[in-house]
């Protein structure tokens, strides 16, 4: 997919600045400083990339399927979204689109669903304290449960994540990140390029479930 394809090829401007840090191991402040920002970097290119991959998988869907054939699990999640902006919408037309697209999910007439758009789950992703967990619930949101259920290995990828969203939390919130080392993020690039390439994998594995290909 686009958005995996680009994110992968993003991860080599995390390689240059490991090389600078490197290369600057006998200057404590500039090592430390190439380490930091490589660590600040390399972790919004990831909160970036899952919000492009989920941007496109939700689309990639919605245009494979019918309301017939939409999966029964994503069906609850976007009408549930719907219900909730239901509740929210003050605009009269607004809320008559959300019924509406309820109506779509449950119609017993085959149709098309790309102006389902409107009621996609978020796509954002939010960081904080524990962000395995967050990454559970974003891809739960977007019928990918099974991915983070199932796939091997993908535990271990997480916790390895927890790690690098906590030096990049000390790094923006405190300053701080006196350990790092070049190696560190190396290991942190590869563990992120692990993740996205079992999620490639997962994907083609599934397209028929997922986008009805």
């Amino acid at each position: 997919m686009e958005s995996i394809d680009h994110f992968k090829q993003k991860l080599c401007e995390i390689d240059t600045l490991i090389v600078y840090a490197e290369d600057n191991q006998s200057n404590i402040a500039k090592y430390q400083l190439f380490n930091k920002v490589a660590i600040v970097l390399l972790s919004t290119k990831f909160e970036v990339f899952l919000e492009d991959f989920m941007e496109e998988h939700s689309l990639r869907i919605l245009a494979g399927h019918t309301n017939l054939t939409f999966p029964d699990e994503l069906r609850e999640i976007y009408a549930t979204t719907a219900a909730e902006s239901i509740v929210n919408e003050k605009k009269k037309d607004k809320k008559i689109q959300y019924f509406n697209s309820i109506a779509t999910l449950y119609s017993n007439n085959e149709t098309q669903i790309n102006n389902l758009s409107l009621i996609r789950p978020s796509l954002k992703f939010n960081y904080g304290k524990h962000g395995q967990k967050e990454i559970e619930k974003l891809f739960s949101r977007h019928g990918l449960t099974s991915f983070i259920d199932k796939e091997p290995s993908i535990n271990n990828l997480l916790m390895q994540i927890n790690s690098l969203i906590e030096i990049r939390n000390n790094v923006i919130h405190q300053d701080s990140a006196p350990t790092i080392t070049h190696q560190t993020i190396n290991e942190h690039k590869e563990n992120l390029l692990r993740f996205a390439e079992s999620l490639e994998a997962h994907i083609e594995r599934n397209k028929s479930i997922y986008y009805n290909e």
